[in-house]
């Protein structure tokens, strides 16, 4: 069984690249996904010798990214001004060659307040017209060829063993945790598709071309949450709207042509960035929850060949849950796309010995092909050395 995990930019900063990925290796980890480009938060470190509240920046990059290697894009990269002097993933992949660990860029790419903001043109437009301001419209040009750039930078920069992608495509879902993010009625797993949608004028025109009438699916769509709202659907029995696969639900609330528009947009944009990747000498994998991957109407069957890997991540509380939730998208994906378990070792989730080892024996008896525990920052000591005794 294969083990990796998710490491910040922050901790190999204040611990030392040597010192974070020697100790990594001593409890079994083969892999390091380093977060190269990330957004905001605020987040308690346990054993980081710094900080033990840190208030991440929001949408900076914490690697070198030559100019040149952006001038297809008009949006160019924002250095943390923490680490601006530093590339702290050359800094991890020269500590991880030495003692065969490899190291992989986990990038965040369109879940970006900073360019959402200062780009409004290019911010995720809701069906009530507003703007999201921290996410920006996988269709837009200007937001493809800042992907792309990133992409064929890290690849053809660095030696890795690949890139993850992460909020890559359309938003994941409407509840996200922006700031003070309050909601005074109940989300369902059909509105929160539809309030995470973009109707921007970009994906209405691309919608035409495909014969698909966007703009209507926009009435529908505020008539569908304005019932749901006026009637107090599904408050009472709330498991009720949430059981059973989305794409059905959608399917069921009269959607299903919204779903085949996004399935398609998706899997061009995917073959894109897959082409981009082989170009830069690398390959791909994507980072997601199974509610988040069905929120961009991801075709698994059609995975195969476009994907080093599928990271799924499964940070739930009991095993039963994760074994579900492992089983079922493996049961959908191609025998040749790897199925990576992703395993919260953080409260309240595998935070001591046994409910690591229940969260691990879960994941890998329904069917995934390697762990990636997440993430080596916010755990305690005792749960990282935890690990070695799997």
């Amino acid at each position: 069984m294969h083990f990796g995990i998710y490491v910040h930019p922050w901790d190999i900063a204040e611990e030392g690249a040597d010192k974070v990925v020697s100790r990594l290796s001593r409890v079994g980890i083969e892999s390091i996904n380093l977060a190269v480009s990330y957004h905001g938060g605020r987040f308690f470190l346990p054993h980081n010798p710094k900080f033990k509240v840190y208030n991440a920046e929001e949408g900076v990059t914490y690697f070198g990214s030559p100019k040149e290697c952006f001038k297809n894009s008009s949006l160019k990269p924002v250095r943390s001004s923490s680490y601006r002097e530093r590339d702290l993933l050359k800094e991890t992949i020269d500590a991880a060659r030495n003692i065969g660990v490899t190291v992989n860029a986990w990038t965040v790419c369109l879940h970006n307040a900073v360019f959402a903001s200062a780009r409004t043109d290019l911010a995720v437009e809701n069906i009530y017209g507003e703007k999201d301001v921290n996410f920006i419209c996988p269709v837009k040009k200007d937001s493809k060829n800042y992907v792309t750039s990133m992409i064929r930078t890290l690849g053809s920069q660095y030696d890795l063993g690949e890139i993850e992608l992460e909020s890559a495509f359309f938003p994941s879902g409407f509840i996200h945790g922006s700031h003070h993010e309050v909601f005074g009625v109940r989300v369902s797993p059909v509105m929160s598709f539809l309030l995470s949608t973009c109707f921007c004028a970009d994906c209405i025109a691309n919608a035409k071309e495909r014969g698909f009438d966007l703009a209507f699916a926009r009435k529908r769509a505020i008539s569908f949450i304005q019932d749901e709202i006026m009637n107090i659907k599904n408050t009472n029995s709330p498991d009720l709207a949430s059981s059973g696969n989305i794409l059905d639900l959608l399917e069921e609330a009269g959607f299903g042509d919204l779903v085949s528009f996004k399935e398609e947009i998706v899997g061009n944009i995917l073959r894109d960035y897959t082409e981009d990747a082989t170009d830069a000498g690398t390959r791909i994998s994507i980072v997601g929850t199974s509610m988040g991957f069905r929120a961009n109407c991801f075709r698994f069957k059609n995975l195969a060949g476009k994907i080093k890997g599928l990271d799924l991540v499964a940070y739930f509380q009991d095993s039963k849950t994760i074994k579900n939730n492992i089983f079922e998208i493996r049961r959908e994906l191609p025998d040749s796309v790897p199925l990576r378990a992703g395993i919260n070792i953080s409260y309240p989730y595998a935070f001591n010995a046994s409910r690591l080892k229940e969260a691990v024996r879960s994941a890998v008896s329904a069917g995934s092909d390697s762990i990636i525990f997440y993430n080596y920052g916010w755990a305690t000591d005792g749960i990282i050395d935890e690990i070695g005794n799997i």
